[in-house]
This record gives structure tokens, C-alpha cells and sequence, in this order.
């Protein structure tokens, strides 16, 4: 029971840049998750209140469109602990064993680390990343942009929205790391904002100078990544300032393109280029921590939805567990835990791999165990079963021939090998029979009603961002605003992309053109933004933007009648450019 988590820990986090506090924070997490487990055992009222309150936390916390399943390791814990209650004489054997595999934990993520040059300072990592980019802007510059090139730039600037997103905490803190590959991700998704869309790209290769503009962003990207010191940082921001301010460029995609590279590059110059710790005691943001809780734990975020499936489902188990004085009940708690899962259809699809798994495994349990030579045999064999099913990948059919194989040969120690058979059969069916309920009453997660309320949020996030653009026009706004809201549109536009592309072939491309257009709109709501940070607008500017975003944030969600509303109240110049384009864009989406 306590090696399960153990291993499910280091497959979730085997690939990401562990830092010191994510050791300590994986090893005291699961001792705590131990005495939870314990104190789940004390009475049934315990039980029903920890199960849903612990797990309804840690899918909360732990879990987002990055990683639907940042819960499991820790979940995994606490579930199997409690499956088989304790005595407080034997609680210290237990958290030595938990103690034990955590280390041998923090251990194997170490060498798997070092073996597989995965570095938690950012340094290598963006020393690469640069590098790949300053190549492809060279190439872009020469006219070759393909279909790998704009992936394989998306891809970058996913994964360092990836790696921001990992760095929140339960209150999502502001957090200067957080904010430092945010920016980074940015600049990734300048160049695949350009090269995704066709008719940008060849706009912008037919502006005269076109190859000699790319080549001198593929120069500063190049000496960005030698900058590591202020210094040489300092000494880059001055040649890119004097660059916005002498580079002169007709309007259009390749002057938006062009400048808002280089702002993200003046900005990323005031950044540490090491790994950064934010203080242990720091000043809490109390309103934007209620803010961003009252939007996690919103209906229509698919977190809180499937937080209350698997808290719920594990109350009704757990509880029927612990009352339930029978042979291995514990059985049908372990097989619901390990059906729902956060979308219906993968539910749907374990509710069929594990029935057949467990039955090919309970056949082979039945031919194999006569033969076994004693009580060597039974262990001997166990041990294989165990191992060839951490082997196995999670979810498919062949995975439970294994767990069930090695769980019905360690019962038959204590009953005999028919009885165990139907058991384990039996509390299978309740499982099934649970989560399928659950699934289909308690805000089900199928994708096609995700994939729309994800279209929804999208909209909801342009019309905050909106919000923000005019505070900031007002006043100074914390940076890591812009960042959570730029990480969780790509966060949900990746999410739905992801479905769209499984669509039929009319489907699809209808709903393409909607992604591409609202990828677009959002890339224009950034480098607005972009123009007043870096103080960029004049008078007359801000006060016509402060007007007109005020008009945006009420019409963008729902999407709605934009008659009346144009650029035309603009100064000739970028930002009229900027919103011209976001408005054309939106009447694009009302025509669709």
C-alpha cells in the first residue's frame, strides 16, 4: 500500500525539474497524508469527512489542464493507507515505512535527474531553448517557415507555461520564477503566433527588410542567452531600446511582431536568469487569493467538478468499507479510487479494461495457484505479478491481469482461492455500479461539454484581461496577473485544441478557425498590454483605450453586437493598429 504512491509520485515527476523544496515538500506531504490516513480509520466520521475534504483539496491544488492527474500520487497515499485501518501501537511502523519509501523516492527522482540531465535551474534549460529559437528566427528570416516550425515553437512556449503553472502553491502566490518562465513562454509564442497563422506570415514576408529585421531578433535572442550577468543584460536593454525607438516599420504584422519580441525581450532583461526563491514569510494578497479560489471552485472549472466526483465517490466507498465487517472490503474503495477518473470517457473506458483485466487475472490465479510450491511459491510468484504490473501502463486492459493476479495470490493466505475470486469480482461490479452513477448525475465531465464550456472560459479570460488593462492604465499592476491570465488561456486553449483535432473533418476545421481567431484575439490583447507597460501610449492614447476597453469587457462575454465599437476614436499609430485587428477579429467569430 505505501510503495503505490511512492511509484505513481516518480512517474508524475520523473520529467520535471525537481527543486529542493519539492523534495521536502513530497516527503512531509506524505507523512502527513499518513496520519490523515490514520485518523480516517478512527471512526466512520472521520472517515466520510476526511475522505472528501482531504481529496476534494488535493484535485483543487494539484490538478489543472496541464496536469489532470497532479493529484494521484498524493491521493493515491492517503486512499490506500486508510484501506486498511491501523491500531496506535502500529501508526510508528507505518510512518517509518512511509519515511523509508519517500527517501528511496527523493533518491531515485535524484539520479533519474542527473542521468537524464534535468536540471531545476532554469539556466541549461533556456540556454537551449534560446538557441533553438535564434535558429529558427534565421530560418524564418530566409523565407522557411514549415508546419514542424510553428509546433515545435508552440511546444516551447507550452512547456514553459508548464513549468510556471508548477510553481503555484495552494493560494497561488505571487511568485517572481513563476513570472520569469512566463515571459520566457511569451517570447516563444510571438514566433508561433506568426508563423501558425498563413495569412500573417505572408503578410509580414512581404514587408520590405523583412529578412534583415528577423535576422537582428535572432542576434538580441542570441545575446540574451550570453547575458546571464546584470551587466551584460543591462548593456542588451539599452541596444533594445534604442532599437524600438529608431527602427522605423510600416504598420502591420511584421512591425507588431518585430516590437512586441523586443519588449518581451527588455523585460526579460530585468529578470534573474537563476533559480529564484521566493522569502518563507511573504505578504499575502488576501483579494486575489479569494479571487482566484471563487474561480477554481466554479462549476465550470473541470478541477471542482471532478473534485466533488471523487470526494463523493470516496465518501460512499470508504464509509461501506469501514462499516461493512467483511472479507476484503476494502476491495471496492481501491477499484472505485481507481475507475474515476477526470473525464466521463475515461472513466467509461477503465469501467471496461479493468472488468476484463480482473477476470483474465482471476482465471490465471485460478490455473496457476495449485501449482505453486507453498508458501516460497506464493511470494515468489506474488512478486512477479507485482512487478510486471508497474510495468504495465496505467488504464488498459493488461495492467489489472497483474494487480488483481498478485492481490488474489496474497488473499488466499488467509481464504480460500474461489472466495477470493468472487470477491474481488464482486466488489468490482459496486465499484463500477458507483462510478457510473456519480459519473452520470454529479456534473459529469464528458468532453464535448467540457470542449464548450473551455470556448466559454476563453472568452471569460479576454474580458478579464480587459479588466486588467484598465487598472493598469490607471495604476501599477503586478506583472503576475498578466502571467496567471496568459498560463491559463493556453492552458485551455491547448485543452480544447486537443479535442477539436479529434472531430470530423467539417467539425474540425469549423472549429479551427474559431481556436486560431481567439488565439489571435488573446495575442493582440498582450502586445495592447505590452504598449502600456513599457509606456509606449500617450495621453490621448490611454484615456481612448481606457474608454473603449471598458465598452470590450461588457461585449466580449457572451460575445456580443460590436456596432458602434471601432479604432477609429485612436491616434493614428500601433495601438489603433492592435485594436483595429482585435475588433475585425471579433466580428470574424460573430459571422461564424
Amino acid at each position: 500500500m505505501v510503495v503505490s504512491g511512492s511509484t505513481t509520485l516518480f512517474q508524475l515527476r520523473r520529467r520535471e525539474p525537481n527543486r529542493l523544496e519539492d523534495y521536502l515538500s513530497m516527503f512531509f506531504m506524505s507523512l502527513v497524508l499518513c496520519l490523515l490516513a490514520f485518523a480516517a480509520g478512527l471512526n466512520v466520521w472521520l472517515c466520510a469527512l476526511l475522505n472528501f475534504g482531504v481529496l476534494f483539496i488535493l484535485v483543487i491544488w494539484k490538478c489543472s489542464q496541464f496536469a489532470p492527474k497532479g493529484h494521484l500520487g498524493y491521493a493515491m497515499t492517503f486512499v490506500f493507507l486508510e484501506l486498511r485501518p491501523i491500531s496506535p501501537e502500529q501508526l510508528p511502523t507505518q510512518l517509518a515505512a512511509v519515511a523509508f519509501c519517500s527517501l528511496l523516492l527523493v533518491v531515485a527522482l535524484i539520479i533519474n535527474a542527473r542521468a537524464a540531465n534535468i536540471s531545476a535551474d532554469p539556466a541549461g534549460q533556456i540556454a537551449r531553448s534560446l538557441n533553438r529559437l535564434a535558429t529558427l528566427l534565421d530560418k524564418l528570416g530566409k523565407g522557411e517557415a514549415d508546419p514542424s516550425a510553428a509546433q515545435e515553437l508552440y511546444e516551447l512556449a507550452r512547456s514553459f507555461h508548464r513549468q510556471g503553472y508548477g510553481q503555484q502553491g495552494l493560494l497561488y502566490l505571487p511568485d517572481n520564477q513563476k513570472r520569469f518562465y512566463h515571459l520566457f513562454a511569451l517570447l516563444f509564442q510571438r514566433a508561433s503566433y506568426l508563423v501558425a497563422d498563413d495569412a500573417a506570415w505572408q503578410e509580414a514576408r512581404a514587408t520590405p527588410g523583412f529578412a534583415q529585421h528577423m535576422n537582428t531578433l535572432a542576434e538580441v535572442v542570441r545575446q540574451l542567452q550570453n547575458a546571464w550577468e546584470p551587466a551584460g543584460r543591462q548593456r542588451l536593454a539599452v541596444r533594445l531600446q534604442a532599437l524600438l525607438d529608431h527602427t522605423d516599420l510600416p504598420q502591420g504584422r511584421l512591425r507588431i511582431f518585430y516590437r512586441s519580441v523586443l519588449h518581451t525581450l527588455l523585460l526579460l532583461c530585468r529578470e534573474s536568469f537563476h533559480a529564484q526563491h521566493s522569502p518563507l514569510f511573504r505578504k499575502v494578497p488576501w483579494r486575489a487569493v479569494g479571487q482566484g479560489l471563487r474561480q477554481r471552485l466554479s462549476p465550470t472549472r473541470f478541477e471542482f467538478r471532478f473534485a466533488l466526483r471523487l470526494g463523493v465517490v470516496m465518501v460512499i466507498s470508504a464509509t461501506v468499507s469501514y462499516l461493512w465487517e467483511f472479507e476484503h472490503t476494502y476491495w471496492f474503495p481501491l477499484h472505485a479510487f481507481l475507475l474515476l477518473q477526470p473525464s466521463y470517457e475515461e472513466s467509461a473506458h477503465r469501467m471496461v479494461t479493468r472488468p476484463i483485466g480482473t477476470a483474465i487475472g482471476c482465471l490465471l490465479v485460478h490455473l496457476a495457484y495449485p501449482w505453486l510450491p507453498g508458501l516460497p511459491g506464493v511470494f515468489l510468484f506474488s512478486l512477479v505479478m507485482i512487478s510486471l504490473m508497474y510495468c504495465c501502463t496505467p488504464g488498459t486492459w493488461v495492467q489489472p491481469i497483474f494487480s488483481t493476479s498478485f492481490a488474489l495470490t496474497m488473499a488466499t493466505l488467509t481464504i480460500q482461492t474461489y472466495e477470493a475470486i468472487w470477491l474481488r469480482l464482486f466488489y468490482l461490479a459496486m465499484a463500477v455500479a458507483l462510478v457510473l452513477v456519480v459519473n452520470t448525475f454529479l456534473l459529469p465531465s464528458r468532453k464535448e461539454p467540457q470542449f464548450r464550456r473551455n470556448l466559454q472560459e476563453l472568452f471569460r479570460l479576454q474580458a478579464e484581461y480587459w479588466t486588467v488593462i484598465r487598472r493598469s492604465l490607471a495604476q501599477p499592476v503586478d506583472p503576475g496577473l498578466f502571467s496567471e491570465l496568459l498560463a491559463q488561456f493556453h492552458m485551455v486553449y491547448h485543452e480544447a485544441a486537443q479535442f477539436a483535432v479529434q472531430l470530423p473533418e467539417d467539425q474540425r476545421e469549423f472549429h479551427h478557425r474559431r481556436l486560431v481567431t481567439l488565439w489571435n484575439m488573446f495575442s493582440e490583447l498582450e502586445q495592447t498590454e505590452g504598449l502600456v507597460q513599457t509606456g509606449a501610449l500617450s495621453a490621448e492614447e490611454r484615456e481612448a483605450l481606457e474608454s473603449l476597453a471598458t465598452r470590450l469587457e461588457a461585449r466580449i462575454r457572451p460575445l456580443g453586437d460590436m456596432d458602434g465599437l471601432t479604432a477609429e476614436c485612436l491616434p493614428d499609430g500601433e495601438l489603433r493598429y492592435l485594436v483595429g485587428r482585435y475588433l475585425k477579429n471579433a466580428q470574424t467569430l460573430l459571422a461564424a
